[in-house]
């Protein structure tokens, strides 16, 4: 009764939140208190009305119906069975209409509880409907037959009243329609609505980034547990209080000395500035934490800025890698090039003695050629490591010119090696390039065509214009690659299955190296290659415009 009352004084519940037999019961209750009102209206305007059977049996069909609504379990049966109550409303309002017309007029009208009832409990719609219009003719038209009236123009003329309980019948099942189609639309979305919600809860737990998201007042309303940990390295050793926060311990990457508030990365996003992988370290000693942070703002529907997303990638082992990259090409530097230098150099002097042996200048020659592969390793390993970008300052060359001069630096190894080397260029290719690094493309692709060829073959170079481009081939008759491998090389330390089995050296950085320097240049290069026959290495560059 509580929450019935609490309906009707439109208070914190609503009709929907009832369960069925507080709903049937505040279906019927308007008409209740309807014909209450009736009986009050009547004791006014004609009292004698209470000594009428009809009148009484009406109000008391009224009540009783309504004592019906309370004590029927209606959950136990079959649903749609409460529609039987709106029904046997017609038979009270037909005997108040009936037995009190001639004091109060327009009692027929009562009729519109019932079928409004019917029309919308969206059960079944069109056959309620239907049943109600007919309920209501037959409630005008019974006294008339009870009474054996069958005049056709009193039947007409009582036509009005179920014609106008149709009107609003159909009227209230589409409403109910619209609305319970509406009511399902508005649940689906809310469900798919906390889908995505638990989905991002999940996704933002799951990544192992830090994520922070503030209003647009710098409150925050979300934060992850990954986020919760990183910032922990931040807090002082006895923690930071709201009135502390600026005692956090934030550097800026490389820097011993603190930040201060204004110059976080958050403080500046939400002063407006764009923060975009930025380097911090939280913390201090071996406990702090080296992250990687970005901060983007975002709008609402109407486009209004409506708060700040930050997200933080703990990339201290990243960092340490990065160090012991650094390192490790230092040692290398210095330690792997002062030796192979004095190698190099002390066999050259060695093999200008003119005492020396055959047998020990072949010896000398091994040496010398294999500190040279030593060193020419050593070049790719700090090439790719170092990340120098010297094709931003690019000169006026000669391809054709840089092909000739790569077969004659190439010709003696070849001879040495019994592969025939030739070297076919045609007129002057004109283009602007880093010379540095189109001689390392070309000594790459002749070095490896040498590598990979037996004795008695051939190798060819050929430089000449293909429309807007000048292109240079390098053709071997050697080992040759699968197919399966010709993506794998020009990644780096990438090598086919066949070249690694073969024992052959190298490093597997050289032809990435030689990708690289010709996509900065605009160009491409690409191979064709069949195992057993051998392989051709196209190299493609923008000829020069005037």
């Amino acid at each position: 009764m509580e929450k019935l009352l609490d309906v009707l004084l439109l208070g914190r519940l609503h009709f929907h939140e009832l369960n069925l037999t507080g709903r049937v019961l505040m279906s019927q209750l308007p008409l209740n208190l309807t014909m209450l009102l009736v009986c009050a209206i009547v004791a006014v305007a004609d009292p004698r009305k209470f000594r009428d059977p009809s009148f009484l049996a009406a109000q008391a069909l009224a009540v009783g119906l309504f004592a019906l609504c309370a004590v029927i379990p209606w959950r136990r049966l079959p649903y749609g069975a409460f529609l039987v109550i709106p029904f046997l409303d017609f038979i009270p309002v037909s005997l108040v209409r009936s037995s009190a017309s001639d004091a109060l007029s327009g009692l027929g009208l009562l009729a519109v509880f019932p079928v409004l009832w019917v029309a919308g409990s969206g059960y079944r719609a069109r056959l309620m409907v239907l049943l109600g219009g007919v309920a209501s003719l037959v409630m005008v038209w019974e006294p008339l037959f009870a009474a054996g009236t069958l005049d056709l123009r009193l039947l007409v003329g009582q036509l009005v009243t179920p014609i106008m309980m149709l009107a609003v019948g159909i009227g209230a099942s589409v409403m109910t329609v619209s609305g319970m189609t509406q009511q399902s639309r508005v649940e689906e979305l809310l469900d798919r609505s906390e889908t995505r919600e638990h989905l991002l809860d999940t996704v933002l737990e799951t990544v192992d980034v830090g994520v922070i998201v503030l209003d647009a007042q710098g409150k925050g309303m979300f934060a992850n547990s990954k986020q919760i940990e990183v910032y922990a390295a931040a807090m002082p050793a006895d923690g930071v209080t709201a009135d502390r926060e600026s005692e956090m311990l934030i550097y800026r990457e490389g820097s011993e000395a603190p930040l201060p508030p204004e110059q976080w990365a958050l403080e500046r996003a939400l002063a407006g500035e764009e923060v975009e992988r930025e380097l911090y370290r939280l913390g201090a000693g071996p406990a702090a934490r080296t992250v990687s942070v970005t901060v983007r703002g975002f709008v609402d529907a109407a486009g209004e800025r409506a708060g700040t997303v930050v997200a933080s990638s703990d990339v201290t082992d990243v960092v340490a890698a990065v160090r012991a990259r650094d390192r490790f090409l230092s040692i290398m530097s210095h330690e792997f090039r002062t030796p192979i230098a004095n190698i190099m150099g002390y066999a050259e002097m060695v093999q200008d003695d003119p005492l020396l042996s055959p047998t020990s200048r072949a010896d000398l020659e091994v040496i010398s050629r294999n500190a040279q592969h030593v060193n020419q390793m050593v070049d790719d390993i700090l090439e790719a490591a170092s990340g120098r970008d010297s094709t931003e300052i690019r000169l006026p060359l000669d391809l054709a010119e840089l092909v000739r001069e790569a077969g004659g630096s190439s010709s003696a190894e070849a001879k040495r090696r019994g592969i025939r080397l030739s070297v076919e260029t045609d007129g002057a290719l004109p283009i602007l390039g880093d010379r540095t690094g189109l001689v390392r493309i070309l000594d790459n692709l002749v070095s490896n065509a040498l590598k990979y060829s037996g004795s008695g073959t051939e190798i060819a170079l050929r430089a000449s214009r293909d429309g807007e481009w000048a292109v240079c081939a390098v053709e071997d008759h050697g080992m040759g690659i699968a197919s399966e491998d010709l993506d794998r090389i020009f990644t780096r330390f990438g090598r086919s299955a066949s070249v690694i089995g073969t024992g052959i050296p190298g490093t597997g950085l050289g032809l990435a190296l030689a990708r690289e320097v010709a996509e900065k240049h605009g160009g491409t290069i690409e191979c064709t290659s069949e195992v057993g026959v051998g392989s051709t290495f196209t190299v493609r560059l923008p000829l020069r415009g005037e």
